[in-house]
């Protein structure tokens, strides 16, 4: 049931019963009043026939006076008139308290119920030669009963009217002042559920409802004041955290520069001595056609490795599309084969076979050069890296949630000096590093970490001081964009 129709179900409950209650008190006064003048008339009638019946008596006697009883019976019909001695046997059987009051000489009446309707039976007591007497007045109650039903019919039906009259008023009035605001109310919850922070409502009275109208529209203001500020925060903070990103991509290309020079130094090498042949004229014949195709291969091979430095090193916005892992992760050890080299370090790809899925794969690839990079930093001996390709069961994280399931799982695992237990737990915290000065900004893994989140994914790290590390990404399945990135 709806408010309104509360409200006045229980004006109209509590009008019925205050106007039930007042109707029936004035029911009760009429009835006292009827009985109050009925005795009042009874005992009228009985004191104007008392003196003459007793001069008709005393002059007359019995029969006169008994005679004059019966006249005044005649005139009328509603009150029957007799006479009885109080000491005789039909006095006796009066009721002990009117027999006591009237041979004291006071007037008594009572309300017989024997008969239905019932009598009022009054006396009024004479003396009569020093011997005591009463004038009985009956008269039947039909007619005053018949009053109390018609009061109490007529009461009925006014009482109905005036609650029909007050239950429409108030139902009207309830739909207007309660009802029609409350639905505007609602709504706008609604709107504002839904995220129309622009909703509004206003009320044209001054009560309850119009000030909590009103506290709503400040809440929907502050709101949108809340929504705007937090999106241009996280427009700062995504900003920031792009601009990190990029400021880590181009450390980690400021890395492979050295080892992309020593790849670029043997191609240019042979393209300036098959050049200066040309030009001296120490090639002839067959020999010309032939540098020029050494010398166009090598220009090729290293358009190829500048080329992959300049689209790692790029800025540009997250694009998922299908990307085969397997291909990523031999493009990454490819770019990363020279960095590994110095290090005498072998990279080793170990995977079951093509493996497609919607990635951004830029972002994928800086997440994973981190990795192998940070790895490479690990070993201060020789010896291999391995990047295993596959899929795992595994249960997600607590602040990333939801029930074990199947993930695709990118194993780095590392031949290096391991992680201490009480660095392991910091390891993916920005600007966090344990690494010589100059070899590491602190920015690597905690932005991968970020990467990889936005997949819908995590990195989880093992590792034992002395035995190497492993550095393990899960991606789902789908690779749907996580709470975080839709943020």
């Amino acid at each position: 049931m709806k408010l309104a129709r509360k409200i006045v179900l229980a004006l109209v409950l509590l009008a019925f019963a205050v106007i039930a209650g007042l109707e029936t008190i004035e029911v009760r006064r009429e009835l006292a009043r009827s009985m109050r003048d009925m005795e009042h008339d009874h005992r009228l009638l009985g004191h104007m026939l008392g003196g003459s019946f007793v001069r008709a008596w005393e002059l007359e006697g019995e029969e006169e006076a008994l005679h004059i009883l019966a006249d005044a019976n005649r005139f009328q019909e509603q009150i029957h008139l007799g006479w009885l001695w109080l000491d005789s046997p039909p006095g006796q059987a009066l009721p002990a308290n009117v027999l006591r009051g009237l041979r004291a000489g006071h007037d008594a009446s009572f309300v017989d119920t024997g008969p239905v309707p019932g009598v009022r039976r009054s006396f009024t007591p004479v003396m009569i030669d020093e011997r005591r007497g009463a004038i009985e007045l009956t008269e039947a109650l039909t007619e005053q009963r018949q009053h109390v039903r018609q009061t109490v019919t007529g009461t009925a039906v006014a009482t109905a009217a005036i609650t029909f009259a007050f239950f429409l008023v108030a139902m009207a009035m309830g739909r207007r002042l309660v009802g029609r605001p409350v639905e505007q109310l609602v709504a706008m919850a609604h709107r504002l559920g839904q995220g129309d922070l622009a909703a509004r409502v206003h009320l044209h009275q001054q009560d309850e409802l119009a000030t909590l109208a009103g506290a709503m529209n400040q809440m929907a203001g502050d709101l949108a004041s809340a929504r705007a500020q937090v999106d241009a925060e996280t427009a700062a903070r995504l900003a920031t955290l792009e601009h990190l990103r990029h400021s880590d991509r181009l450390a980690t290309v400021g890395k492979l520069a050295s080892g992309v020079a020593h790849e670029l130094g043997t191609p240019l090498n042979v393209v300036l001595g098959r050049a200066r042949m040309i030009a001296a004229g120490e090639a002839e014949g067959e020999e010309v056609p032939e540098y020029a195709r050494i010398i166009a291969q090598q220009v090729q091979h290293m358009t190829g490795i500048i080329r992959q430095l300049l689209d790692f090193a790029r800025r540009r916005t997250p694009q998922r599309a299908p990307e085969d892992l397997s291909q990523l992760v031999a493009r990454t050890l490819s770019l990363l084969q020279p960095l590994a080299a110095r290090r005498h370090i072998q990279l080793a790809q170990e995977s079951p076979g093509p493996l497609l899925l919607e990635v951004d794969a830029g972002q994928l690839q800086q997440a994973l050069t981190n990795l192998v990079v940070n790895g490479l930093h690990a070993m201060k001996q020789p010896g291999c890296l391995r990047v295993r390709l596959g899929h795992a069961r595994a249960l997600p994280p607590t602040d990333l949630g939801g029930p074990e399931a199947e993930w695709v799982r990118l194993d780095v695992v590392d031949e290096g000096e391991g992680i201490a237990p009480e660095v392991l737990p910091r390891v993916f915290e920005p600007f966090f590093t344990t690494k010589d000065v100059g070899e590491g900004t602190g920015l690597g893994l905690s932005v991968s970490y970020g990467l990889i989140r936005d997949h819908g994914g995590w990195i989880a790290v093992s590792s034992e001081p002395g035995r190497g590390s492993c550095f393990s990404i899960f991606l789902p399945p789908e690779a749907g964009p996580s709470p975080e990135a839709e943020t």
